[in-house]
């Protein structure tokens, strides 16, 4: 008898511990959604701003002003988007660049009393579409 008494109120501990777990493991899950989501809105957001360079041939300031708001539209001003892209003027059929990279706070592990974040980030390719004559 005295060998299951000094072992009373474990299975209760080790419950706690596995729940303790499990609600990090479900926090990051969310975490890893929001990140994916938040990606998928970058792309969009991107893909747009490639559209506009390719028939503009390159990146100007208003495509970059029309960026940042959609990043507030799309609530992604939190990751510090930094747009870099090929400047305008560019021939016909020379390939444009896009690159977008950012920092998505990871705030789940807010309570274990630091700030981690992941880098976020995409790069796009197309081609100039305008024929620009010289002369």
């Amino acid at each position: 008898m005295s060998l299951f008494r000094a072992q009373s109120g474990e299975g209760l501990l080790s419950g706690l511990y596995v729940m303790l777990i499990l609600a990090i493991v479900l926090f990051l899950a969310v975490e890893i959604a929001a990140y994916g989501m938040s990606a998928w809105k970058l792309y969009g957001a991107c893909d747009e701003i490639m559209a506009m360079m390719k028939a503009e041939n390159g990146l100007d300031s208003a495509m970059a002003l029309r960026f940042r708001e959609l990043t507030v539209t799309l609530r992604l001003e939190h990751l510090n988007i930094r747009l870099e892209g090929t400047p305008k003027t560019v021939q016909r059929g020379d390939i444009l660049e896009l690159r977008a990279e950012g920092r998505y706070p990871i705030r789940s592990l807010r309570p274990f009393g630091k700030e981690f974040s992941v880098a976020i980030g995409l790069r796009l390719h197309g081609l100039a579409h305008t024929y620009i004559r010289r002369g």
